[in-house]
């Protein structure tokens, strides 16, 4: 509020009332304080601090510092970057059994971040985190065991991991297990249906047990061996989490060499200004994450902090939801510099990731995505030296059945999104002026959803 933010006397006040508290030993200080500095950027050595506060509470371990200091490796943000020390530290988290540390680890497992890729391991990982009724868990084994990434290709067991993530709602899910019903036979789906209802019933087991066991979650040793347990008892030697077990019977190499994104070569749809796009440029599981995450806390675009300095902001008339520091983590750090390698620029030249939802008639009214001179003075005003926007990017992460293209007005040029497709034009002329020719809208929707993932570049570093 802006009663209490940056600069006002009740800021400094918690402030300080904030370090006594965590010089003093209290753990949700310490991590509160993290917090604080990593999201107030003009404070004196704020990403020294925020690393300094972090460690402190995450050494003690506490799993939301010990994810929050692994973010800050990745960004080498107030440390040193270092992917293996954030898989450490993320490691860490996964080993106090908490599933979506879990599935973190296992991504990272799965695209060799921080450690060789080994996708036994990330199987693993994401059946542990199955075990415990994680739909992100389901959704990932659904992909992993139809691919035979890590586990023996099954489109049974795919299709059953695949039902009980659509159950619980999770993104894209419904449309997978579509496509898996599609190369099954009838009584192949007959077995989809028991196995799925037998997984669903193993973690309702689960559940009674642990509701009758109060308290034993304070023990992680204890409470694992009851999830692993648990898990067990389905009696399926393909879900086994240990890996040997697991893959006694395959004889494939795909759990080995396969499952890494390789985005394919830029399609240039126009020379100047620069429009490009690429297809596949996120892979299945990076685009339903990214639709989860943001569903946490996406909201109107009427009901949004509205920044009236930036007529891109008051043009959209979707749902939108922004990635800030404290909710990032390796899926989002992935793709940022994905997006950087795609325009040849530095990662800490990327602006912080939204998702945008639209629904049936929602638009993009026409904007073009560089500042004019007053915003960009306010910019300075307030600390931000990053300059211009030289470049825009957008994924559709879900495509809509009709409408929705990308349309560049004074070009006469109409871009239809594909699912996974990237779209992504220069808002500079070679001579380095903003170039008015990227004048663009987003058309309405006329059928289904359409969700991107959208940033800008800046000229200079971010921080």
């Amino acid at each position: 509020m802006a009663a209490n933010q940056y600069g006002t006397a009740e800021f400094a006040e918690g402030l300080e009332l904030l370090k006594k508290s965590a010089e003093a030993g209290y753990i949700e200080a310490q991590l509160t304080l993290g917090h604080v500095h990593a999201q107030v950027h003009v404070l004196p050595n704020a990403f020294q601090e925020a690393a300094r506060w972090y460690q402190g509470a995450a050494e003690r371990g506490h799993p939301m510092a010990q994810d929050r200091l692994a973010d800050l490796y990745m960004l080498g943000r107030g440390v040193s970057q270092s992917d293996a020390q954030a898989f450490s530290w993320y490691a860490r988290t996964a080993a106090q059994a908490y599933a979506m540390a879990q599935c973190n680890l296992a991504y990272m497992q799965a695209q060799g971040l921080g450690t060789a890729a080994n996708q036994e391991a990330a199987t693993s990982l994401y059946l542990q985190a199955a075990a415990q009724g994680e739909a992100r868990a389901y959704f990932n084994l659904g992909l992993r065991y139809a691919a035979g990434w890590g586990a023996p290709k099954n489109l049974i067991h795919a299709s059953a991991w695949m039902s009980n993530a659509a159950r619980l709602n999770y993104p894209t899910a419904k449309t997978e297990l579509e496509e898996l019903h599609a190369q099954l036979t009838a009584m192949e789906r007959i077995q989809v249906r028991e196995l799925s209802a037998i997984i669903e019933s193993n973690f309702d087991a689960l559940q009674l047990r642990l509701g009758r066991m109060p308290g034993v979650t304070a023990s992680i040793e204890t409470y694992r061996q009851i999830v692993e347990d648990n898990f067990a008892s389905l009696s399926v030697a393909d879900f086994s989490i240990d890996a040997s077990i697991r893959m006694q019977h395959t004889h494939t190499q795909a759990a080995r060499d396969t499952g890494l994104l390789q985005p394919n070569p830029p399609t240039l749809i126009n020379p100047q200004p620069r429009i490009f796009t690429v297809t596949e440029f996120i892979s299945k599981t990076e685009a339903a994450h990214l639709m989860a995450l943001a569903l946490l806390n996406i909201k109107p675009a009427s009901e949004n902090t509205r920044d009236q300095l930036s007529q891109e902001q008051t043009a959209f008339t979707g749902h939108s939801a922004k990635f800030h520091l404290v909710y990032c983590d390796a899926v989002i750090r992935n793709l940022e510099r994905r997006i950087a390698a795609a325009f040849n620029l530095p990662v800490e030249h990327v602006e912080p990731i939204s998702v945008l939802r639209y629904q049936r008639s929602d638009l993009y009214a026409p904007h073009v995505d560089y500042f004019d001179a007053s915003r960009l003075e306010y910019n300075r005003r307030i600390g931000d030296n990053s300059g211009q926007r030289i470049a825009s990017f957008l994924v559709y992460l879900h495509a809509p059945e009709a409408g929705g293209e990308t349309q560049y007005l004074k070009l006469n040029l109409k871009v239809a999104g594909r699912t996974r497709m990237a779209l992504c034009h220069f808002n500079m002329t070679p001579t380095g002026e903003t170039d008015p020719m990227t004048l663009h809208a987003g058309e309405p929707v006329l059928e289904g959803e359409k969700w991107l993932a959208r940033t800008t570049l800046r000229e200079k570093p971010l921080f």
